[in-house]
């Protein structure tokens, strides 16, 4: 409910503040006074376009500011939270509009931009009047119209929730995907050099092994060839080494015996005679080991040339290619890992996606019904604003349950036909009526679906284009019947109208010291009197007037 309008230095309004109250607020002043400024004073602290000559002459910026208690209002705590904002139960939207340059929003203190204010801004209040057509004849409205009527609050809340999952759900899974994308890709390049590494087992030391088996196995021959002869240098009859190592030692001891001092060298001369027996029994060992033989030799080379060409593929040595295999191994968990949560994300959308569709299914059903209903019962509020034998039906189109049909809405749209007399086909609203049934025919809607919340706001601006007499008097009982479950502000030039008022304010323009202001009073049931006699009769307010004035009150507060 709008609590306070608060106005500095716009146009004509230097320093104004405006209450309003639950039921009917009415809003009259001579013609010129400044009462369509309050209506824009009320859009510009809504967020919409604000043009800089609005600005007071002479000042450097103007600021409107509207108070709400959303004390009532649990039904707006989803979009709330939908728009990242803590929630609380009373709201000020502020606008600031310098002379020069871009005009600020603030909600509750906090900078908003201005597409989050218009898109909260019409859950607070709802203009209805010749500047709001475009908006109120959209299909979106249309869709609204037929939500209020059907009381789909629950059903509409659970939607937008289901809707933000999804959404949100799509977008994890798209980055999941194309991570996903990624991961596969490297996965394939990961998992051939893991394959390649793991299949070569390379060991640390491997490699200089392997040459120096490979150096042997190329000169085997020489190596064999160097070796017997040296064996048969040590063994044969013409170089008998070891022959005559023995006969020296035998008469070395034999002088021993005789002199002591001969045993060292004797036992010296017994261990050399015992190495050369062992150097030659290992050169005839090592001459038979060492022999040519192709197929090892071809596999070491083969072998050599396999680790050679994966260092120079990878850049790196033996022991580091051992740490690079570790690596890979644990990048590919961690694609593994990524892969799964794209997988998951898919399942999870899926599950979301048709919790959705039922969700859209259910509420399209309960607009349909809905529908069927709200043509008998706007044409029964139209005949009661004096557009007897005007038809009216409420139009929902489905499209696919699918869910690439799924929106925050569901899976609707709806359209508002009309017909203002009788014969006369059924067309879009925005094609047939006029301004003045057009405001009526928005009456009668708001009226048919009222169900109570006397949270809502509606504000009417030349509701009263094209009536008088009776019909005027007609749509005034209408707006009071309104107000009952929501509150209504009514900008009018009709008494009759006017004295339906529950809360009556006037707005006067004052000129002093060369310069025009405006104000807006509250009335007294006193006031009022004047106020209705002086739109009864002009400027010269005579007592018929005045007793004229006094009748409509009484009638109105009878009816």
């Amino acid at each position: 409910m709008l609590i306070e309008l608060t106005v500095h230095n716009l146009a004509i309004f230097e320093d104004v503040r405006v209450p309003f109250s639950a039921g009917l607020n009415v809003v009259t002043g001579e013609t010129g006074a400044g009462k369509s400024l309050l209506v824009e004073a009320i859009r510009l602290a809504l967020g919409e376009k604000a043009d800089p000559v609005a600005v007071r002459t002479g000042e450097p910026e103007a600021e409107v500011s509207a108070l709400f208690d959303l004390s009532r209002r649990d039904d707006l705590r989803d979009a709330w939270e939908e728009a990242g904002l803590p929630w609380e139960e009373e709201v000020v939207l502020r606008r600031v509009l310098p002379a020069s340059g871009r005009s600020r929003a603030y909600l509750n203190g906090r900078p908003v931009a201005q597409p989050l204010l218009a898109a909260l801004s019409p859950l607070l209040l709802t203009m209805v009047g010749q500047q709001s057509v475009p908006e109120l004849l959209s299909r979106a409205a249309a869709l609204s119209a037929v939500d209020d009527f059907a009381g789909t609050g629950t059903l509409s809340s659970e939607m937008r929730k289901r809707y933000r999952r999804v959404a949100a759900l799509r977008r994890q899974a798209a980055e999941a995907a194309d991570r996903g994308a990624g991961a596969r890709s490297r996965t394939e390049t990961l998992d051939f050099e893991i394959g390649e590494l793991s299949k070569a087992a390379l060991l640390p030391g491997e490699e200089e092994e392997l040459a120096a088996d490979l150096s042997l196995l190329r000169n085997a021959a020489k190596v064999r060839e160097a070796l017997q002869a040296a064996d048969e240098a040590m063994a044969s009859s013409e170089n008998a080494a070891l022959v005559s190592m023995a006969f020296a030692l035998a008469r070395l001891r034999e002088a021993a015996a005789v002199d002591p001092r001969i045993v060292g060298p004797a036992e010296r001369l017994r261990s050399a005679r015992e190495e050369v027996q062992d150097l030659s029994r290992e050169l005839g060992s090592l001459a038979a080991r060492v022999t040519e033989d192709p197929e090892r030799r071809e596999r070491v080379e083969e072998r050599l040339s396999a680790i050679r060409r994966l260092k120079r593929k990878y850049g790196k040595e033996v022991p580091e290619l051992v740490s690079h295999l570790d690596s890979l191994r644990s990048e590919r968990e961690s694609l593994a890992g990524a892969l799964e949560e794209e997988a998951r994300l898919r399942k999870d959308l899926v599950i979301e996606e048709e919790g959705g569709v039922l969700a859209a299914k259910k509420l399209s059903g309960t607009r349909r019904k809905a529908a069927a209903a709200m043509g008998p019962a706007v044409e029964k509020e139209l005949a009661r604003v004096a557009l007897a034998g005007a038809r009216f039906r409420a139009e929902v189109f489905s499209r696919e349950a699918v869910p690439a049909a799924l929106s925050a809405s569901g899976i609707d749209e709806a359209e508002l036909l009309f017909s203002a007399n009788p014969g006369q086909e059924l067309r879009p609203l925005a094609q047939t009526a006029s301004g003045g049934e057009l405001s009526r025919v928005m009456l009668s809607l708001r009226n048919a679906a009222s169900r109570g919340g006397g949270g809502k706001t509606l504000v009417f601006d030349e509701i009263d284009t094209g009536i008088g007499g009776r019909v005027a008097e007609r749509v005034g009982a209408r707006l009071k019947s309104l107000s009952a479950s929501a509150q209504v502000v009514c900008v009018t030039h009709l008494p009759q109208v006017a004295a339906f008022a529950d809360h009556h304010l006037q707005v006067v323009k004052k000129a002093a010291a060369g310069t025009v202001a405006t104000g807006v009073k509250p009335l007294s049931k006193q006031d009022r009197i004047g106020e209705l006699a002086r739109m009864i009769s002009g400027a010269e307010i005579t007592e018929k007037a005045k007793a004229h004035a006094k009748t409509l009150i009484e009638k109105a507060a009878g009816e």
